[in-house]
């Protein structure tokens, strides 16, 4: 079974940009690494260090809106959940009962 939910767009805006921000990082290393790029360690640890940060900063996001939001609107029943960025609305598969 799915149940929807709607957030507020103030914090849809705070998970896109955390999930926008970490891929950038993320793309950045795997060119580096798939095209033998070579620059300096100081470097590469400077945008792993910035990738960990924005990771971290996007698994906050998504901790605020499983504990604020879906945890609340399914009981603590959901078996995951997915966010539509462009309608605000969590899509979240509850156990079949």
């Amino acid at each position: 079974m799915v149940k929807t939910i709607t957030i507020p767009e103030e914090v849809r805006n705070i998970i896109q940009k955390a999930n926008t921000e970490r891929d950038a990082r993320r793309d950045i290393l795997l060119y580096i690494m798939q095209n033998d790029i070579n620059i300096p360690e100081e470097r590469i640890a400077r945008y792993q260090k910035e990738y960990d940060e924005k990771y971290f900063e996007f698994e906050q996001a998504k901790s605020v809106i499983e504990k604020e939001y879906v945890v609340p609107a399914t009981d603590g029943k959901a078996l995951n959940w997915s966010l539509d960025y462009a309608t605000c609305i969590v899509s979240i598969t509850l156990p079949d009962e």
